[in-house]
């Protein structure tokens, strides 16, 4: 490795045009100077000798090529390159391909270091060559001055045969590094080849696996510990003893007495500042402690960037240097130096006091300054490497921390107490805090908090003991809390030991606030009290720790949040099943009017007129409309067909009847009744009775009878404008949608269950049918579905056996049984008309009064004498296509066309009517 000593960089060999020593100097040194032949035995010694001097040259020079890493825009003279013109171009390409450059580097190493064993064999075989060999290699050439020591003068008594050789498998694979000590296994222990004047050491690098004198780096040599700190090793950069091991090392090198070290850290206002000051000595004695003095100077280093040396630090104006109490602590000369990382910025600060008392001198020299300068040149990159290996840990400790909350936040808990106690269970033993507080905010409280959770960690047991305790306001983790909520900033504190007794046993602590939905709203307070850590370590809780905390800060918050959503939203679901129980009851008749209509005999069909599509409920009585209904159900043989309960579809009926209100005038039970008479009427033909199957005989009939249930007499637009909550709850066909919730309410109601009989699968089919028949009502689905059905009435295409257009035909009959009041004779058409008219009319009135709007003509109240066209508009747009398409389909529904075509004739004469006595006044 290159010496790191800077007076030695200037001292290789003069390179080729790429910066390489070049092969041929060898041979050049060996020509005479005044050109003669020599003898043939001279000649064979003098090749014998180049070849000795020229391995020599390699190993040293070659040592660069050991360097691990290749750093972007480093300055290429430190590699030995010479200034010029070609020496820029090589600088310039370096540093735009630091890839290929590290690449070929490295390729290189493993190419010397292959060949190195054989050269070292081979010279090593010279040991028991002729006297006359030897002198040759102690013997050094004018053409061939020193680079450096490894080319000093070397006796063959010294050289020793190599203890091992590195192999390109074990470079390219630091795994094969021992594990358990950080140690190099056999094969990689440190080279000493016959030429290199390594030596035992004793201490310094004794957890590195090898020694050597420290002394070694002050004359000029590679210092093999910090190289091998350089070169990456696992073990090295693991070691928590690294920064005093280095400190331990720089006493040696430099003979001070203390080395104190400090990095450089940012503070909360995002300005550099130092962070604790590590000292050590040579014999490692270490603390934590620093004074004023020492924290000016490293400061002082880091503002400026360059080394400081003071020979006498009582005579420096710059720093006011404390009264020590013993007179041989007193400091006195100081060199301190900055730590750089690749981009030449200050990452830390060395400071070396005091020369030792063995020491010739009593202050630091400049050749000290230029070791220590050299060896933080390599510690800033180690450093820097060390620090990478620290952030990549920690942040793979908080992503998977990250995780386990985020996983944990979704779960459901029986309370707050156990799902902080889970949420805590994650942090405690990443963190080793001794326990977890969390203060909760309520606004019922008139305290600041209501609630304290208490966490603490069984580190024996792996487990959690969670427990909500009451808390005084005196107490101290209160008054954190309490400053953390009005801060609402992140806190971390450390107690001295004179601050810590039985009352407030806190020696440190770290505390943020638990956010809700909005910034500015803290909802709570998190603690993490008392780091547990070994003897060595500080009991300060460090900045990864408070970035964790302020991570389950947030999931603690989603979780109370979530927490507290999920009780809302069971309160709500458990009033959601109150009000259907107090809705079921009055929507249940009672049971006199069960065992009335139970009792009673139901006229036949004939008698109520059921199968005449000119069927009018005007003059029936309530009691007369629910037999019709059982009779309908009764002549279509589903109570026999699915099982269904007499006295439940009696009370089916009846409940069916209470669920329509009746103070909207045309949305009512009346309008229910019509509709499920034309749908019986239909369903009795010849053609869709042999085609429909009993499953949807039920469906319709159902459907047609529940289709409008819980009408409020206004449209799905006004209920989209007035924002409604059946317009929150359902959105598109509010109203639709309403009514099958509606009617599944009262087919589950107690005594109401006539579907009870049915299998599984039939159960989900019939309730399928039942909700699109009822959403087929909705004229905007009827609109999009029409075109198909109309062409296949027109093509006559409509297969039977097709599923799809059975659908499509079950929605054209809702829809023809919806409006059958069109079809009716021309009184009773007449009189529905003038009901829906009355019932537009107040929808129309109230869109002017509470939502300020123009309602559509055919609901503002100043149009009513033009409802004869606007009726004959309403047939020639939805009524008459539909049931000229149903005709062609089903020929029996055929009265229905024509009952539509002759009350057009009605509405058109009314309209002529007008338009003539209009004309007369006109005239008059």
């Amino acid at each position: 490795m290159p010496c790191l000593h800077t007076e030695s960089l200037p001292s290789l060999q003069t390179e080729s045009r790429y910066g390489v020593a070049s092969s041929r100097r060898g041979s050049q040194g060996s020509r005479s100077k005044s050109g003669k032949k020599v003898k043939s035995g001279e000649k064979s010694t003098r090749v014998e000798r180049n070849e000795i001097e020229k391995e020599q040259g390699a190993i040293t020079s070659a040592a660069w090529f050991f360097t691990p890493l290749w750093v972007p825009g480093a300055k290429t003279q430190r590699l030995g390159f010479r200034m010029g013109k070609e020496s820029e171009k090589v600088k310039a390409w370096l540093d735009d391909y630091s890839d290929s450059a590290r690449s070929y580097f490295s390729r290189s190493s493993r190419n010397w270091m292959n060949g190195c064993a054989e050269r070292a064999q081979a010279a090593q075989t010279l040991i028991t060559e002729p006297r006359s060999k030897m002198t040759v290699l102690g013997r050094r050439r004018v053409s061939h001055p020193m680079c450096g020591p490894s080319r000093a003068l070397i006796y063959p008594a010294t050289m020793q045969r190599p203890r091992s050789c590195l192999s390109v498998h074990q470079t390219d694979h630091p795994d094969s590094l021992d594990q358990s000590g950080g140690h190099f296994p056999r094969s990689l222990q440190p080279i000493h080849f016959m030429f290199s004047p390594c030596r035992s050491r004793s201490r310094c690098s004794s957890f590195l696996g090898y020694s050597r004198p420290a002394g070694q780096c002050r004359r000029g040599e590679s210092c093999t510990f910090m190289m091998q700190l350089f070169s990456g090793l696992i073990g090295a950069l693991q070691d928590k003893n690294l920064d005093l091991q280095v400190l331990q090392h720089l006493c040696e090198v430099t003979e001070a007495q203390r080395f104190c070290l400090s990095m450089t850290m940012v503070d909360k206002i995002g300005e550099k500042c130092l962070g604790p000051v590590l000292q050590s000595d040579v014999d490692s004695i270490h603390s934590n402690a620093q004074t004023k003095w020492d924290k000016s100077i490293m400061e002082y280093v880091v503002r400026t960037g360059r080394p400081l040396n003071i020979r006498d630090a009582h005579e420096d104006p710059r720093f006011q240097v404390e009264i020590y109490e013993a007179e041989e602590d007193r400091p006195k000369s100081v060199l301190s130096v900055p730590v750089l990382n690749h981009k030449k910025e200050v990452i830390g600060v060395v400071m070396a006091v005091n020369k030792t008392r063995t020491c010739a001198s009593s202050f630091f020299s400049q050749q000290d300054e230029k070791v220590l300068s050299s060896h933080m040149m390599l510690f800033g990159l180690i450093l820097e490497n060390h620090q990478l290996c620290e952030s990549s840990e920690q942040e793979n400790k908080r992503n998977q921390v990250l995780l386990e909350l985020a996983q944990l936040v979704s779960h459901d808990y029986p309370s707050v107490d156990a799902m902080l106690g889970e949420l805590a269970a994650v942090i405690l033993p990443v963190t080793k805090a001794q326990f977890c507080t969390v203060f909760i905010s309520d606004d019922s409280s008139t305290r600041l908090f209501s609630r304290m959770v208490h966490i603490e960690y069984e580190e024996i047991e792996c487990s959690v003991h969670c427990s909500t305790r009451d808390f005084e306001t005196d107490d101290v983790s209160y008054m954190y809390a309490m400053h953390v909520q009005n801060s609402m900033e992140p806190l971390n504190i450390v107690n001295r030991p004179a601050q810590i007794s039985m009352v407030s046993p806190i020696r440190s602590l770290i505390g943020a606030p638990l956010r809700g939905k909005q910034s500015s709203n803290v909802i709570g307070v998190c603690q993490l009290v008392n780091k547990r850590m070994a003897n060595t370590e500080s009991e300060a809780f460090s900045r990864a720790d408070e970035h964790l905390l302020q991570d389950f800060a947030v999931y603690c918050a989603l979780g109370l949040q979530k927490f507290n959503t999920q009780q809302t939203a069971n309160k709500t679901k458990a009033r959601l099943a109150v009000t259907k129980e107090v809705l079921s009851y009055q929507i249940s008749a009672s049971q006199e009017e069960i065992n009335e209509l139970e009792e009673a005999t139901i006229p036949s069909a004939d008698t109520l007129s059921l199968l005449d599509f000119g069927f009018s409920d005007f003059d029936m009585s309530q009691n007369a409309m629910t037999q019709a209904v059982v009779r309908m159900f009764l002549d279509l043989n589903l109570p026999q067909e699915f099982n269904i309960n007499y006295k439940a579809l009696c009370q089916w009926v009846l409940s069916v009847q209470k669920c329509y209100r009746s103070n909207v005038v045309y949305h009512n039970w009346s309008h229910a009744l019509r509709t499920a008479q034309c749908m019986f009427a239909m369903l009795q033909t010849k053609e869709l009775k042999s085609n429909f199957s009993s499953l949807e005989v039920l469906a319709l009939m159902i459907a047609s009878l529940s289709h409008d249930l819980d009408h409020r007499g206004v449209n799905n637009s006004y209920i989209q404008r007035s924002n409604q909550p059946l317009a929150q709850l359902y959105g598109q066909s509010s109203l639709e949608h309403h009514h099958y919730d509606m009617c599944l309410l009262i087919l589950n109601n107690q005594g109401s269950q006539i579907l009870s009989s049915l299998s599984m699968n039939e159960y989900m089919a019939c309730l399928q049918m039942i909700e699109k028949n009822i959403l087929a009502t909705d004229l905007a689905i009827f609109f999009e579905k029409r075109t198909k059905f109309f062409k296949l009435a027109e093509n006559n295409s409509c297969l039977w056996k097709d599923e799809g257009h059975r659908e499509l035909l079950r929605s054209m009959l809702m829809t023809a049984s919806d409006i059958c009041a069109i079809t009716k004779p021309w009184p009773v058409q007449k009189r529905i008309a003038e009901l829906v008219a009355t019932e537009f009319y107040a929808q129309g009135d109230r869109e002017k009064c509470e939502l300020n709007i123009q309602p559509i003509d055919v609901m503002d109240r100043e149009n009513a004498s033009r409802l004869p066209q606007m009726q004959v508009d309403y047939i020639d747009g939805i009524c008459s296509p539909l049931y000229e398409a149903l005709a062609f389909i089903c020929e029996s529904c055929s009265p229905l066309k024509e009952g539509c075509s002759k009350n057009r004739k009605h509405w058109q004469e009314m309209v002529d009517d007008k338009k003539e006595d209009k004309f007369k006044e006109q005239e008059n």
